[in-house]
């Protein structure tokens, strides 16, 4: 069996141990659930990760069990045990898993801002507008373009006639949106409304245009990818939102 996969299916036995505190200590659940868990073992993980889990299973009592409460409590002790050696356990891999992931990072900034941008996730439009300015380090203008895409893609949504800050605050009115991001029938909603509104209003005028009017030097390619990721998510809000009229409207 695949590593990660055992790691994925012993997090799985995990959620079941509160359901096996409960029960009796005659029933056959927990001694499938132990059965389960030491085939997992054995099938992804080492021969220490065997022994430790078998050696949980074993409670010392001094005397004799007299009594069902008595046997209850070693129950108890016994999945308490096998618990915790199965949370070392997993907590061993991942711990392994980061050391590996980090390894193979690269060393070089570049690489590594260009390996992030891949991950992020970002809007298809960010995407297209953005990717090869980011890869040849064409920092200011990658932002740019990427609010420029944001502030067309609302004209488009909504066919406005207006641009940029004037553009954003018709569109985003919280009390008539053309785009709208929820139903703002709560407080939260409209704080909401009002909220992405001088959001959107301030990516035109704070981020947009001076990186358009200005020549700013952008050197540094992680706070790059938080400005893309902020356009990023400005565009999702766009295309999630619903259009309640489509017009040619000049305000």
């Amino acid at each position: 069996m695949e590593r990660g996969k055992a790691i994925k299916l012993l997090k799985q036995a995990l959620t079941e141990v509160p359901h096996l505190k409960e029960l009796h200590h005659g029933n056959q659940e927990c001694k499938l659930w132990h059965d389960k868990v030491l085939d997992i073992i054995k099938a992804g993980l080492d021969a220490d990760d065997v022994s430790r889990f078998l050696a949980s299973m074993v409670i010392h009592v001094v005397g004799h069990w007299t009594s069902d409460d008595v046997y209850q409590e070693h129950y108890l002790e016994k999945l308490e045990n096998c618990e915790t050696a199965l949370k070392s356990i997993i907590q061993k891999y991942e711990i392994t898993g980061m050391d590996t992931i980090q390894s193979q990072l690269p060393e070089d900034t570049t690489e590594l801002a260009n390996l992030l941008f891949d991950k992020m996730q970002f809007h298809p439009k960010v995407i297209e507008a953005s990717k090869s300015l980011f890869e040849t380090q064409h920092y200011a203008q990658a932002i740019l373009e990427a609010f420029k895409a944001v502030n067309n893609f609302a004209k488009q949504r909504t066919g406005l006639d207006l641009d940029g800050k004037r553009l954003m605050t018709r569109v985003f009115d919280e009390r008539d949106p053309i785009i709208r991001l929820n139903e703002g029938g709560t407080q939260s909603q409209k704080d909401e409304r009002e909220g992405f509104k001088f959001l959107f209003m301030g990516a035109m005028v704070g981020i947009r245009n001076p990186k358009a009017h200005d020549d700013i030097a952008q050197m540094d390619s992680f706070r790059t990818l938080e400005y893309l990721g902020f356009a990023s998510l400005l565009m999702k809000r766009i295309e999630e939102g619903e259009v309640t009229q489509v017009q040619g409207e000049n305000v």
